[in-house]
């Protein structure tokens, strides 16, 4: 499957912590930070479980027993089937969606996914990680403290 063409092939920068002061509390999520060819940035909030396999696996640590996105790339695998790409895909005021595109014997077809989930397998499989332009200019009129 080759990217359509609205999609911008997008580089990780890295997961970092996000603080926010709501009122007397101070909250923090992880955010995966990824730039394009003209650093364009886009920023996602991700869940700590994904921001920690994004981590994981962008430093190639080692762990003993596979993680949820480890055993994701294997059933693929095992069932004949390859990761072509990601596409984060879209966005609304307060939250992103992604899919997963993949080949198989009886063809191609694209599996909705959390972005955080389809990144961390993006990393596993080496495939490159893409964004709509729709994505990008909606994500550039957010507030960046918000995203």
């Amino acid at each position: 499957m080759t990217p359509e063409r609205d999609e911008v092939q997008l580089q990780i920068v890295g997961v970092f912590e996000h603080y926010l002061e709501v009122g007397d509390e101070k909250q923090h999520t992880p955010m995966l930070l990824l730039k394009d060819s003209t650093d364009r940035e886009l920023r996602l909030p991700v869940a700590s479980c994904e921001g920690f396999a994004i981590h994981i696996a962008l430093e190639e640590q080692i762990v003993h027993r596979p993680l949820t996105h480890d055993l994701a790339l294997r059933l693929v695998e095992k069932l004949s089937a390859t990761i072509d790409r990601v596409v984060i895909d879209d966005a609304s005021e307060d939250d992103f969606h992604a899919s997963i595109h993949l080949r198989a014997a009886r063809g191609d077809f694209s599996l909705p996914a959390r972005p955080g989930d389809a990144v961390a397998l993006a990393i596993r499989a080496e495939v490159p990680i893409y964004a709509t332009e729709g994505v990008l200019d909606r994500a550039s009129q957010i507030d960046g403290d918000t995203l």
